[in-house]
């Protein structure tokens, strides 16, 4: 049987480091050579598979400094995390129900380049239920917690933690659709206003979690993208499904085909209606 872990203390843990994580990394900002890694090709499209070989040397420092205390407190726990680095492989044996989802960097383009969000992400599951989440914004110096069932909450230097709760009805019809789901483009208008830049899975669900967009679709995204930041998103109001309207597991590493979140029931039914047209060769 798995050991318990509390997730309030799992976040009272790690704030603090992804505070530092995320300070630190703005140094790097736009001033960081990347050192590249081999493009995936399971992705549709080639920016996607461009975007996939971008890696600097901070995704996997930061990565490991995480991981260096997740295993001081945690060391039983498995491990899903976007790099393979040194302490990654230290989880590899653990078979435990818990789990830590790590994105040291989600946005490493736009961290290479300087020209838009990134951000610094871990959370904790259970039996792939995300429980817990940390997820920074250091362009912005914020930091957004959650704790599955005590809400979402955004941190800003010289403010009180101001607690994030989405409106019955949104206040923006912007619908973030990525350049791999860009067929739905069309099918969303006119009751959306759907965008596909700046890119990042982090920076889409903690904005629709602040409120400033209504809907996401992508494809093709990772269990380490979407898994921490989903938790934002959720405690806010959102909900985050999949094609068959299920609520995504985040117990494995797994690349979810389809992947969508909605800030209210309207555009949570245009996403859905939006799938039942799927476009040709889809």
């Amino acid at each position: 049987m798995s050991q318990h872990i509390e997730p309030k203390r799992f976040v009272e843990i790690l704030k603090p480091v992804v505070d530092q994580c995320a300070r630190a990394s703005t140094i790097f900002y736009g001033r960081v050579a990347d050192v590249g890694k081999e493009a995936d090709m399971r992705l549709s499209g080639a920016k996607a598979q461009q975007a996939s070989t971008v890696l600097t040397a901070l995704d996997c420092a930061l990565q490991d400094i995480l991981l260096s205390v997740v295993l001081q407190y945690f060391p039983w726990v498995r491990c899903i995390a976007e790099e393979t680095t040194p302490l990654r492989r230290r989880f590899s044996p653990n078979r435990s129900e818990y789990a830590v989802i790590v994105d040291p960097i989600d946005g490493t383009l736009h961290f290479r380049n300087g020209d838009g969000p990134y951000h610094v992400s871990i959370g904790l599951a259970h039996r792939g239920v995300m429980l817990a989440a940390v997820v920074a914004r250091p362009t912005e110096a914020k930091i957004f917690t959650a704790v599955r069932g005590s809400g979402a909450w955004v941190h800003a230097p010289g403010a009180s933690p101001r607690r994030l709760l989405l409106p019955a009805e949104p206040g923006t019809r912007l619908a973030f659709i990525s350049s791999k789901a860009r067929a739905y483009q069309a099918l969303a208008r006119p009751e959306l206003e759907p965008f596909e830049h700046p890119i990042g899975a982090a920076l889409v669900l903690t904005r629709l979690a602040e409120g400033a967009i209504c809907a996401y679709l992508t494809r093709q995204v990772e269990v380490y993208d979407v898994g921490p930041p989903s938790l934002i998103a959720e405690e806010a109001g959102a909900r985050c499904f999949l094609r068959n309207g299920r609520s995504p597991r985040y117990g494995r590493r797994r690349m979810f085909a389809y992947y969508m979140a909605a800030a209210a029931p309207g555009p949570a039914a245009k996403l859905r209606a939006m799938l039942r047209c799927a476009p040709t060769g889809d």
